[in-house]
């Protein structure tokens, strides 16, 4: 039977080379989110004829991703349907897309029920977009960025760990203005947040931070996903501060992200002011996630 080996920081070395040399431009891939989120899914991994297969692992059952890699996917996912008979579980994936999706319906005709969830979809960007905000669309953006220079004595730096304590000390304060008890969403992504910045040097992040006479007012936290594009993992500003999102999302990729060619700003997770803000900036594509069941 197969055997899936939980996902920790010492699996790095392992992993990150790998998931970084697959031409895929999902947030759900990289290794930084498996790391911060593990609480919650419970990451594991299992390589099968030299393919990476990701699983998450909640109590109720299993949910493998597609195969990665460069051998046949079709021999790998037999195994993976057969191991889940032995163990009398429901095949599940998660995190399908519209490419993957074409590939299982060839190899699998009418065999899968597939599920999508707006919610889950990820936007893409064309970094250049973002940093230079040009043309009518971005006006408002452009306007943001005007006031908060305009009234702030403001530094950009990028994020070391020297920083790490002012960064927690500042997301400390945006957790008791935002996390009110009992939603369960903004809880688990401060928990996430902190894990980031106490591993910052660990996962081998990128991160930027603006201080507002001196003081750590908002930062941002990401990493690769390949050569290509940019995940922003983690994105957090003092509301008092005026355009303070619009800063440092545009003085991140200007100073540090511009030779990648597209910038993954992950989920919106169905959370209405999330999805206004993630549009407003005119996503090149959603990336949408299919959820799958055999039938």
């Amino acid at each position: 039977m197969l055997s899936f080996k939980l996902i920790k920081l010492e699996d790095k070395s392992i992993l990150h080379p790998l998931l970084s040399q697959i031409p895929h431009q999902l947030c759900n891939f990289t290794f930084t989110n498996m790391i911060i989120w593990g609480y919650l899914y419970s990451p594991a991994y299992c390589i099968i004829d030299e393919m990476l297969v990701l699983v998450s692992q909640p109590k109720e059952t299993q949910y493998f991703n597609f195969p990665l890699g460069n051998g046949e996917v079709k021999p790998v996912i037999d195994k993976l349907i057969q191991y889940t008979k032995e163990k009398e579980i429901p095949f599940k994936m998660i995190n399908i897309t519209e490419e993957m999706k074409i590939l299982l319906e060839e190899y699998y005709p009418n065999k899968f029920l597939f599920s999508l969830s707006r919610d889950y979809s990820d936007y893409l960007y064309n970094t250049q977009n973002l940093i230079f905000l040009q043309g009518r669309k971005y006006q408002s953006k452009r306007n943001h960025i005007n006031k908060f220079k305009s009234l702030y004595n403001y530094q950009y730096t990028p994020m070391s760990e020297n920083d790490i304590a002012e960064c927690l000390a500042m997301h400390q304060q945006w957790s008791i203005q935002h996390c009110k008890k009992g939603n369960f969403s903004l809880e688990s992504e401060a928990c996430a947040t902190r894990k980031a910045l106490q591993l910052f040097n660990k996962l081998e992040l990128e991160g930027g931070l603006l201080r507002v006479d001196g003081k750590v007012i908002a930062f941002t936290l990401g990493q690769a996903i390949n050569n290509t594009t940019f995940d922003i993992c983690i994105e957090k500003a003092l509301s008092e501060y005026e355009g303070a999102y619009s800063m440092i999302n545009q003085q991140f990729l200007k100073h540090q992200i511009a030779g990648y060619t597209y910038v993954n700003r992950e989920e919106d997770l169905g959370e209405e002011g999330l999805r206004k803000a993630k549009l407003s900036y005119h996503p090149l594509k959603l990336i949408s996630k299919y959820s799958v069941t055999l039938l």
